[in-house]
């Protein structure tokens, strides 16, 4: 029975409270839960009729709402489409705004004296404030990049001034979260001469950064920026006063993914995490390689009506992305850094369909550095394979192509074009992006527009307006400069809709809260009386069990107290305190049984100080046994030595064979006595802490080949087969050699001894961390219950047996002991007139030897 055997483990005190708990509290609850349970039960049922009633009345109220709703959010899309597009016209505009500056500028810097200082003095005078979102960090999760030091945004309330004004009275607050720096706009101002050569170059402090400030020769591409820059042709060809721009010039920014650049993608994706080498993408990567590009204006300068050569500007790229970088399509407006997972953000295109600006700085078309070609764009499935099977280069390749073909969201990514890095954005062969398509018809005249595309999993409207800007080579083209695209998420648009609803729903609640209080109005006297009994019944039944816990603690604690003293003493003693003694208060059975305890502690504490004492003096008598011992068994070393080798003298050099006979007695006898004082010697130091191996590298394979060969002589002379199995490749560990050959040679002896018939078995089985080496035979045996006493020093199982075959009992103590010096164990398994088997565990490492021992 589960609960007795729980009963019986608690407490005394703990049984008592259980006892009048059980007695007194449950009845009491019981009670209150019958009568808790039928006032609910009449209340159920008077509301029940009143819901139907109010149910309807709800279903109406939705019904009415969700039409509501339905209208405002088709409302809402008109009015955001055309914010949106608005937001996007306007872009453009001040986009052309600024490139006619740009213009200005040339025109200008065309009219000026061609000298460095002047250059200088142009360019540092030409300067523009660049939004800056300010160094991000990951956070401690290491999943989402945030601010290293963010920006105080509390801006206080702005009142409506007058009453008349409070309706619909919106403030915004500024932006003042925004980092602004200001950039030199031109990275670059040179004098080109008429034979190509430049003769004057003046670097900004950014273009320092980018640019080579030697005078090269810009007619040979190789000399421009990035290899990429053929504006030779285009300057020899302008007439005073035309203008030639370039397109945009910068090296392809490669990316490591596509997404979210954090340390918990990097470990799905099982690639390194290394955000500083791969481009920059927003909130997504805000540490990441920026797109360093320029945009090049020149134009002739002229000298009493004759050119005599062309100055060049290199706008900074990064200012016509400045345009588009903290442009949002919601009523955030700006924000100091691009989120693209969301899929507000706004890009620009030239008028060839390349992407010049991206939140993901990696979409960006731009150029192989070292070629000076274009990059290879990022390409679908069928285009990338036709591609790589041509064997062709990419320029080569793409100038037969067909643009904007056959482009549909069913086709995806190729995902080695993916996995190389190179993912710029180029219309004419974004083949699974049919928005672009979609933007290169509707600009096909100029002007904007916008249509709706399901993309990347959102519902975007997309938006696009051409760059009224016709320069030079853009004059050509009626999108001019190119377009302003614009991706927004439906659903943002829908909020305000769905605020509405969320305000509607609200009202329904409303509505049916008051219905509800008409309900309850309708059976308020029978709410209030059973609330009353309830409130009443739950009060008294709190109250009395509160009263009966309180007189259950108090009995249990008054009974139980000074017996807990007495366990509490008890385990006291139990954990060492052995000075801790109970108090003794009055002459009751208590007090009796605290005295006696008391005695019995002062008896037991004595005892123990006797054990310990005794314990520390054998101790120390075993010591200088064992050091007397080792001392004596080197006194008697040196004599034995003169007796063996005289007696080998007087065997050689006698010729009555009774006197080499007894010269032979002699010297065996010497030899056996000096062996039992050598494992005396090497037990001693055993027991003394004296003995260390002496860790070294070898082959047990071999050393264990060696011993065999020793003792298989012996052992066939007295008709037993010695097999040995070793493994055909080196075993090497790292051990003392000497030791594990003492202790090999000890089992091999006392098998060839014990075996008198059959087989002595030598084995080695190397294992990853340790080996195992067996001695196994078929002699004689030894009882189950002696198979722990033969470890012990002089302890034999047989005494008549070993003593006709020789021994002391040292050996297998001497090697068990070996054993554990060498971090292994030895063991022994027998039975009696089969055999024994004994069995030697070694670490392959043995006192951190250097590289991993190898099979």
């Amino acid at each position: 029975m589960n609960f007795p055997r729980a009963f019986r483990g608690m407490s005394l005190r703990a049984k008592l409270i259980a006892i009048f708990i059980a007695i007194k509290v449950v009845p009491l609850v019981l009670l209150a839960v019958f009568a808790w349970n039928a006032a609910r039960d009449l209340g159920a049922l008077v509301t029940l009729r009143a819901l139907t009633m109010s149910e309807v009345m709800r279903d109406t109220q939705m019904r009415t709402g969700q039409t509501a709703i339905d209208d405002a959010i088709s409302a809402l899309d008109d009015r955001s489409r055309e914010a949106i597009e608005a937001l996007t016209t306007g872009a453009a505009r001040s986009i052309a705004q600024f490139l006619h500056e740009r213009d200005e500028d040339i025109l200008h810097a065309a009219a000026l004296s061609p000298t460095e200082a002047t250059y200088r003095q142009f360019i540092d005078a030409h300067q523009r404030r660049i939004e800056d979102h300010g160094p991000y960090v990951l956070d401690a999760d290491g999943e989402h990049w945030i601010e290293a030091v963010p920006s105080a945004r509390a801006p206080e309330l702005v009142r409506a001034p007058h009453p008349d004004n409070s309706s619909n009275f919106h403030y915004r607050a500024p932006d003042d979260h925004t980092r602004n720096q200001r950039r030199p706009l031109f990275l670059e101002m040179s004098f080109v001469g008429l034979d190509g050569r430049e003769r004057i170059k003046v670097l900004s402090e950014t273009g320092r950064q980018r640019l080579d400030p030697a005078l090269r020769d810009i007619s040979r591409r190789e000399n421009t920026f990035v290899r990429a820059e053929t504006y030779w042709p285009a300057l020899v060809a302008l007439r005073p006063g035309e203008i030639h721009v370039s397109r945009v010039i910068g090296a392809q920014v490669r990316a490591h993914w596509i997404g979210d650049y954090t340390r918990a993608r990097a470990k799905a994706l099982d690639k390194p995490f290394a955000p500083e080498e791969s481009g920059y993408a927003g909130l997504e990567n805000p540490v990441g390689k920026r797109f360093q590009g320029l945009i090049r204006w020149a134009t002739p300068v002229l000298r009493e009506g004759a050119i005599i050569g062309y100055v060049t500007l290199a706008l900074d790229h990064a200012h016509l992305m400045a345009f588009t970088d903290t442009l949002r399509p919601t009523p955030e407006r700006h924000a100091p850094i691009a989120d693209p997972a969301s899929g507000n953000y706004a890009f620009i295109w030239d008028d060839q369909g390349r992407n010049i600006s991206h939140a993901r700085d990696y979409f960006i078309h731009g150029y192989d550095p070292e070629t000076g070609e274009p990059a290879v764009p990022w390409l679908d499935r069928d285009l990338y394979q036709d591609w790589r099977e041509s064997g062709q280069g990419w320029a080569h390749y793409s100038a037969n192509l067909r643009p904007y073909f056959d482009q549909r969201l069913t086709r995806g990514p190729h995902p080695d074009s993916t996995a190389s890095g190179l993912v710029g954005l180029d219309c004419r062969y974004l083949n699974f992006s049919p928005q672009c398509l979609g933007w290169h018809d509707m600009t096909e005249h100029g002007g904007s527009g916008s249509f709706a595309i399901h993309f990347s999993g959102l519902r975007k409207l997309t938006t696009v307006a051409t760059i009224p800007y016709y320069t030079g080579p853009y004059g050509k083209s009626a999108r001019g400069f190119g377009y302003v695209t614009i991706g927004a998420h439906v659903d943002d648009f829908h909020r305000a809709a769905t605020e509405s609803g969320q305000r509607i729903g609200q009202m329904i609640s409303e509505a049916d809260a008051l219905t509800q209080r008409e309900r309850d109005t309708l059976v308020a006297d029978i709410d209030h009386s059973l609330g009353q009994t309830t409130t009443r019944l739950a009060v008294s039944t709190l109250a009395m069990v509160f009263a009966v816990i309180l007189i259950a603690i108090w009995m249990a604690n008054l009974l139980s107290r000074r017996i807990t003293q007495v366990v509490d003493g008890i385990d006291r003693f139990q954990r060492g305190e052995l000075g801790h003694r109970l108090p003794v208060v009055g002459g009751d059975e208590m007090a009796r049984l605290s005295s006696a305890y008391n005695h019995m502690a002062d008896t037991v504490e004595a005892s123990i100080r006797s054990l310990e004492a005794a314990r520390h003096t054998a101790e120390q008598a075993n010591r200088m046994k064992s050091e007397f011992l080792a001392n004596m068994s080197h006194e008697l070393r040196t004599p034995l030595n003169g007796v063996i080798g005289f007696a080998e003298l007087l065997s050689l050099e006698l010729t009555d064979p009774e006197q080499r006979a007894c010269a032979t007695t002699i010297h065996d006898s010497s030899v056996h006595l000096l062996a039992v004082l050598n494992d005396i010697l090497d037990l001693a130091k055993v027991e003394a802490n004296r003995l260390s191996p002496q860790a070294q590298p070898f082959d047990l394979s071999a050393l264990l080949g060696s011993i065999a060969a020793l003792h298989k002589v012996n052992a066939e002379a007295r008709g037993v087969e010695l097999q040995v199995e070793l493994p055909t490749a080196p075993c090497i560990i790292h051990s003392d050699p000497v030791r594990v050959r003492q202790i090999v040679e000890n089992l091999l002896s006392n098998a060839v001894k014990f075996t008198h018939q059959g087989h002595i078995a030598l084995s080695l089985a190397p294992g990853a961390d340790d080996i195992t080496v067996s001695v196994t035979d078929t002699g004689s045996g030894i009882e189950h219950d002696e198979l722990e006493r033969i470890f012990e020093p002089f302890y034999q199982a047989s005494p008549f047996l070993n003593r006709s075959h020789g021994g002391t009992g040292l050996g297998l103590t001497l090697s068990r002991r070996l054993a554990h010096l060498m971090g292994g164990e030895l063991s022994a398994r027998s039975e009696l007139s089969h055999g024994s088997s004994f069995v030697l565990r070694l670490p392959r490492d043995f006192g951190g030897a250097e590289g991993d021992p190898q099979p």
